[in-house]
């Protein structure tokens, strides 16, 4: 199915994104790689109207390369501002564009890139999985989150949107696989919950499927009952499941990840320093993101040790 705009003269094919400008506070800083940050507004079939926010390495145009591509959601905080405020979320409050600048200039991290949240042994093993691995880059794709928290986390006009028009839109108008191998799911807080959900249900669709500080526990029962009824896919994809010392939801991820472990799913899990806080998802949290999705989609090598912090 393609991707659709409804104008005066009827449905018409939907435009490229445009470049768009990330707030100065959410910029990189002066002098250093920029990322590239791109804006659509797709006539889902589905959903009705959906901001969209790309953000595309550094050199994007001029590369010539071809990048693996995530589906990043944004948390509650955003979602309920509002469909433009859910799909710039990770843009214009969770720093991600100052960090995947950092990744890409190539020389160590240090502290400050992780807002003082990592540092000494920690940062170490950051900037030697670096040195390992350097890092090549994602295209991250970022939708409006919808609030699954409340009511059901059955959504399926809202996963139509994302299956059958936004990745192949994504896939039509800039440089990412169309295969599922080169195809991540990952959010924060609600948004590591409905990555976890989504990605869960459809693993098929992708490649590697994170979460971070995700408020799954609340949805045990339901997250449990894809894991059984998909297990034979998702023993085949890269997991990661990242929550922090601080995290309220810290317990319910301690006990998600047991539960994957008996059944027999292979994970990354990590408790980082942080709250649960936008100084987190500014610092290890935006990391997490584009590190893990970085390695798993690219043969799955280099990532940090995890961190079992408590």
């Amino acid at each position: 199915m393609g991707v659709w705009a409804k104008g005066a003269e009827g449905w018409r094919a939907a435009a490229p994104p445009v470049t768009a400008q990330a707030p100065e506070g959410a910029r990189a800083p002066s002098g250093g790689p920029q990322p590239v940050v791109m804006e659509a507004i797709i006539d889902s079939a589905f959903v009705g109207p959906q901001h969209v926010v790309f953000v595309l390495p550094p050199g994007y145009e001029a590369s010539g390369k071809s990048y693996p591509a995530v589906l990043a959601f944004a948390g509650l905080g955003e979602s309920v501002r509002g469909n433009r405020a859910g799909a710039w979320g990770w843009v214009e409050k969770y720093g991600v564009v100052p960090a995947m600048a950092a990744l890409h200039r190539g020389d160590a991290l240090t502290p400050g890139d992780f807002q003082g949240l990592i540092k000494g042994e920690a940062l170490e093993g950051y900037n030697a999985a670096l040195r390992e691995v350097p890092y090549e880059g994602v295209i991250l794709v970022c939708p409006y989150p919808p609030n699954v928290l409340k009511g059901s986390l059955e959504r399926s006009d809202y996963e139509r949107y994302l299956l059958d028009e936004l990745i192949p839109y994504t896939i039509k108008h800039l440089r990412v696989p169309s295969s599922a191998g080169g195809w991540g799911v990952d959010g924060i807080s609600l948004g590591g919950l409905l990555s976890t959900w989504v990605g869960f249900k459809h693993p098929e669709r992708f490649g590697a499927i994170g979460s971070q500080q995700a408020s799954v526990n609340s949805r045990a029962q339901a997250i449990d009952k894809l894991v059984a009824r998909n297990l034979g896919v998702l023993r085949t994809r890269r997991l990661n499941v990242a929550t922090s010392a601080q995290d309220p939801f810290k317990e319910g991820l301690k006990a998600f990840s047991a539960r994957l472990t008996r059944a027999g799913l292979e994970h990354r899990f990590t408790i980082l320093p942080g709250h649960h806080d936008k100084r987190f998802v500014k610092g290890p949290g935006s990391f997490e993101l584009l590190l893990f999705h970085d390695r798993a989609l690219r043969g799955g090598e280099g990532m940090p040790p995890a961190r079992k912090i408590d």
